[in-house]
């Protein structure tokens, strides 16, 4: 019944034994989207739902009813769309609405107020609508495409891309960037705009459901966080680099770099968590992604030297954080609104700073991207800067128009002049003054790298001799294969038989990378076992358009310091 896995979840989600949209999509429930509305809704309101049913005496006069269990049908009777059960539980209820109502309505009189929402405590009252951001998929389609295909069904665009990109081009960055936060602020329902800051993202009204929309069914377009879609703009690698992405599920951040790239040069994407990575290997190939290849594997573990990877130039680490600054996610519910201790906060920001100078560490690495989707100075500038103390060679660069404001004074009360140079530099934004998730991101570039200037003809010819490099590099591959072959007689088999894997699809892909928030002692755990070496190829379907994968267990390959791992290559 609807309440009882409701009434599990909830108390899950207050012993903080996994966060809500996790528990949920773990439920097995025929109806997941249904099931996670009435937890959110009855965590939401718990508060006051508890309290009347107190003075109701509900649990009292029902000893059998589970408080979670109550609780949520209460919502429902009270506050919601009426209940949705039958025989005794919906029999219980009905007992106890008189009471119910009156402690309610006793409430709201005592507190002076005339609705419910008035009664919440304060750190969700003013919770900020977070406006709705999808990105253009220009691996699949264009902005202008999309636009249009909006405005056919149904939405209101006031302010196109065209529009924005005239404004972008002729105004000051940052005028534009405040008014770009102006015409979010006060977006209504079937409106959109274009984002006055990245070209293929569009910004939507708060509770914009596009789940069904048909571009995002084709994954024309991807719903992902403005504040997720920042470090891969920032980092912009040439295409036909070579480029790493540190910390990479569930993917975003992946495929958006692919197609900064034009699906050219190679992407090398880790990360140690396996559930994370086999969803990384279905979502990310979904999007047209064919220049990436998956790691199931600690980027920490990794060596700078190998041949491989030393050709990298190009690195993206966004590292498990305290995820204060995520709004999207619906944990606050449960949150005692004390935040992360500062001992949790030393932990984190021991390893992120650990992961960001092994970023720097790569010989011929010249630009790494390091972002937090955290508020704390210690995960975000105090990183940043023991990194430059660490590595004299990076000097930061500029991340588009300074936006947030960083602490400029160190714990002995003085202006830090090292710090106030951070702040001109960096970008961090917060959720109610910027309407998109409070994150942090500051750009590393190495001091004596040339970028050359590339236009679009010399960035064309760099990729396609890259790509000429990797055709030989396989080339070279499968001739050893050939000669290191046991019997010419193995080579007679009429098919080659493939093995499937089971790939773990996320539950909900919304783009705002909250999978990342996760313990930091989790990091390493993944590298201490032998890992099989998989290559993924596409098999696009004829009828419906849609990729499909298959995987062939080939003999691994050392790729690390120590250990073997699972690898996925997308040919």
């Amino acid at each position: 019944m609807l309440y009882i896995e409701a009434g599990k979840i909830i108390e899950k989600a207050q012993n903080k034994e996994g966060s809500i949209k996790s528990l949920v999509f773990k439920s097995g429930s025929q109806d997941v989207k249904q099931l996670f509305a009435l937890v959110c809704k009855t965590l939401k309101y718990a508060s006051i739902l508890e309290q009347v049913m107190a003075v109701a005496g509900l649990l009292q006069q029902e000893k059998w009813l589970k408080g979670p269990v109550a609780m949520s049908m209460t919502y429902d009777l009270l506050l919601g769309k009426g209940l949705r059960c039958r025989g005794k539980f919906k029999r219980a209820m009905k007992r106890n609405t008189p009471s119910l109502e009156a402690a309610l309505a006793d409430m709201k009189k005592q507190a002076k107020v005339a609705s419910v929402d008035d009664l919440l405590p304060k750190q969700i009252r003013d919770k900020v609508a977070m406006p709705r951001y999808v990105r253009v998929n220009t691996l699949k389609t264009t902005a202008e495409e999309a636009e249009d295909t909006f405005k056919a069904d149904g939405y209101e665009c006031v302010l196109s891309r065209q529009e924005a990109d005239e404004l972008m081009q002729d105004s000051d960055p940052t005028i534009n960037s405040t008014q770009g936060i102006h015409h979010i602020k006060s977006l209504q329902p079937k409106q959109f705009m274009a984002d006055m800051d990245l070209s293929e993202v569009f910004v939507f009204a708060p509770g914009t459901d596009l789940h069904d929309h048909n571009l995002f069914k084709k994954k024309q377009v991807l719903l992902q966080d403005k504040a997720s879609c920042i470090p891969a703009k920032v980092l912009s690698p040439a295409p036909g680099s070579h480029v790493i992405d540190g910390c990479a599920a569930p993917g975003n951040k992946t495929s958006h770099l692919a197609a900064i790239m034009q699906n050219t040069g190679k992407i090398f994407a880790f990360d140690s968590a396996k559930g994370r990575y086999h969803s990384m290997c279905k979502l990310v190939p979904n999007a047209g992604v064919t220049n990436t290849t998956f790691y199931n594997q600690d980027f920490l573990e990794t060596n700078p030297d190998d041949d491989e990877l030393s050709s990298v130039e190009y690195i993206l680490v966004d590292p498990s954080c305290s995820g204060t600054g995520m709004v999207a996610r619906q944990d606050y519910l449960t949150d005692s609104g004390e935040g992360p201790s500062r001992e949790r906060l030393k932990l984190l920001s021991r390893v992120q700073l650990k992961i960001l100078n092994h970023a720097l560490s790569f010989p011929r690495v010249k630009r790494v991207v390091y972002s937090t989707c955290s508020i704390h100075a210690e995960e975000n500038g105090q990183v940043v800067k023991q990194a430059l103390d660490e590595n004299p060679q990076f000097e930061l660069k500029r991340v588009l128009p300074p936006w947030g404001q960083l602490s400029t004074v160190n714990r002995s009360g003085n202006e830090d002049p090292e710090m106030k140079k951070i702040k001109s530099l960096c970008l961090r934004s917060l959720p109610d003054e910027h309407r998109t998730n409070g994150f942090f991101v500051a750009l590393f570039e190495k001091k004596d790298a040339t970028f050359g200037g590339e236009d679009g003809d010399e960035q064309e010819v760099r990729g396609q001799k890259r790509n000429l490099e990797d055709d030989e590099e396989k080339i070279e591959d499968e001739e050893e294969e050939i000669q290191d072959a046991p019997s010419p007689k193995k080579k007679k088999s009429k098919k080659k038989k493939h093995k499937k894997l089971s790939l773990e699809v996320a539950s909900d892909n919304e783009g705002n990378d909250e999978n990342n928030m996760v313990d930091p002692e989790d990091l390493v755990t993944s590298t201490q076992k032998k890992k099989k070496k998989v290559d993924l190829e596409k098999n696009p379907s004829e009828e419906d358009g849609s990729d499909h994968e298959r995987t062939e267990v080939v003999s691994p390959s050392k790729h690390s310091k120590k250990k073997k791992k699972n690898r996925q290559s997308l040919k």
